[in-house]
């Protein structure tokens, strides 16, 4: 679900609830509070203390989803259900001893037999999504459970014509049968079904996480055991929202603390493998010969592609720039692990072709996580702007001549590093005079994908490329490429790392 739905259903439901909860006011001013007895008014009050208390749970879901991305449908329906019991029991005692309201009586108490077995199966519904559990026998037991569901969800609609668990009499007063404990046997079931989950995989949860379901499948449980002995205190629903605020509070802010441990360790990181990429410009700024901007935004805290560049002697600069596949921290280890060996056997032997030949032997061995990084590299001598460049499965570079137009230098590719060892790798002359351009990029750039699912590809970049005049600072190259890249994608979210890399002969 998207940031927008996600802002519609918040909305949706909030009108949804406010109505619900004017609706039992409406009651009230039709029924007399004067004719309301004490306890009704009681239980009235405990039941619409609740609905906003369930209201203020489920926004407050909708937007926890929003910030963490993580799935909560069941416990945002856990809350749903929850609410709408509030609401059938409120209404019921204000239609309770009215002849005339008879038919609602029945009806609304139907649909108050119907919340708890409900509430019971999405908590085990949660349960097992929040525990990952996918077993055989966790499949079956879902499938057991929602044919139970269906069986007791028929017993009440015909409990309508034959008061199995309840009957409504023609002076409009609802009574409960001798037969009303046996509605609570499936709910019971379930939540022993969920608790019996918890246990079977305790030794991988946290204490927090033990206790906030054991309070949730044993209060209602304690709730119920009042009411079957003692009818009047109406505090089933209002123990279960209370118990669904505990649990969604012990996890919530439990695991929000660890998120916030993990979050200021990726940020370090981040901070880490962006201080290991050249930062300082402009570069060598005594040296005429040339200019350099780089930059990378990665999509997540840390990122998978990197650039470099460097000198290799008094005469020559090393141009770096890559892709690691996949993202986040296992990408980022493998850039950092790629970049160090690059620099290392460039300052050894400066040839593209040798450099990726000793660095794709290094990381092939023992490449359990088979990763790979596409890897474009070139040596220029800045005494004559001949360079030398081995492209090792990534993207084409682009150079714009003085005078000319920004083009692609389209040649036949070598596979990319650490996919298979031993592979040779192609050198690639070329030749910069003075004035002239080179751009390289990461696919972040080409890729990058708007709400409609259209890349931005290689032409609209060519087109912001040649929309910058022949003077253009190459910092200010980059500058329009991203711009008019934001433009494109707009408000849909950035899935991959953009970097890229301007250098500029003189």
């Amino acid at each position: 679900m998207n940031d927008k739905k996600r802002v519609k259903y918040t909305y949706i439901f909030t009108i949804i609830f406010i109505m619900m909860f004017l609706f039992i006011f409406q009651l009230v001013f039709y029924r007399g509070i004067g004719t309301l007895r004490e306890i009704y008014i009681i239980n009235i009050g405990v039941d619409m203390t609740g609905m906003i208390m369930g209201a203020v749970i489920y926004i407050c879901c909708l937007i926890d989803i929003q910030k963490s991305g993580e799935e909560k449908r069941y416990l945002l329906a856990l809350v749903g259900v929850a609410y709408v019991g509030l609401f059938a029991d409120a209404c019921s005692w204000l239609v309770d001893g009215i002849p005339a309201w008879r038919l609602l009586n029945i009806a609304d108490n139907t649909l108050f037999y119907f919340v708890g077995p409900l509430e019971a199966f999405f908590f085990w519904m949660y349960t097992r999504a929040y525990l990952n559990l996918n077993s055989d026998i966790i499949k079956l037991t879902e499938k057991a459970l929602k044919i139970g569901f269906i069986a007791v969800a028929a017993i009440r609609i015909i409990n309508i014509f034959t008061g199995i668990y309840f009957t409504v009499d023609e002076s409009g007063i609802y009574e409960r049968s001798p037969l009303y404990p046996l509605s609570m046997l499936y709910i019971l079931l379930v939540l022993v079904s969920s608790l019996a989950m918890v246990i079977a995989v305790r030794s991988r949860l946290k204490r927090y996480q033990r206790v906030s379901f054991f309070i949730y499948g044993l209060s209602p449980v304690g709730a119920a055991v009042i009411t079957v002995f003692s009818y009047g205190l109406s505090v089933n629903q209002i123990v279960v929202m209370l118990s669904i605020l505990v649990m969604y509070c012990i996890l919530n802010v439990s695991e929000g603390i660890e998120r916030a441990v993990a979050d200021r360790d990726l940020s370090l990181s981040a901070d880490i493998q962006l201080n290991a990429l050249p930062r300082t410009f402009p570069y060598l700024p005594e040296r005429k010969e040339f200019d350099i901007y780089a930059s990378m935004d990665p999509a997540k805290e840390v990122g998978g592609d990197f650039y470099d560049f460097f000198m290799v002697d008094e005469d020559h600069i090393a141009i770096v720039i890559a892709d690691v596949s996949g993202k986040g921290m296992p990408a980022s280890l493998f850039m950092m692990v790629s970049i160090a060996m690059i620099k290392d056997y460039a300052l050894i032997n400066p040839d593209p072709s040798e450099v990726l030949y000793n660095v794709n032997n290094r990381l092939c061995d023992g490449n359990v996580s088979e990763l790979f990084v596409t890897v474009w590299m070139g040596i220029i001598d800045l005494r004559t702007g001949e360079g030398i460049a081995a492209n090792a499965g990534h993207e084409h570079p682009v150079i714009k001549r003085a005078g000319g137009k920004y083009e692609l230098v389209i040649y036949k590719h070598s596979p990319a590093v650490a996919t298979i060892e031993n592979i040779y790798f192609r050198n690639h002359e070329f030749k910069l005079n003075h004035g002239d351009t080179l751009y390289v990029y990461t696919d972040g750039v080409p890729e990058a994908t708007n709400a409609y699912d259209e890349l931005y590809g290689t032409d609209r970049m060519l087109d912001a490329l040649n929309s910058t005049p022949h003077d253009t600072p190459v910092e200010d190259i980059l500058k329009t490429v991203r711009t008019s890249v934001d433009e494109f994608v707009g408000d849909a979210p950035q899935f991959d790392d953009l970097t890229h890399l301007a250098f500029k002969f003189f």
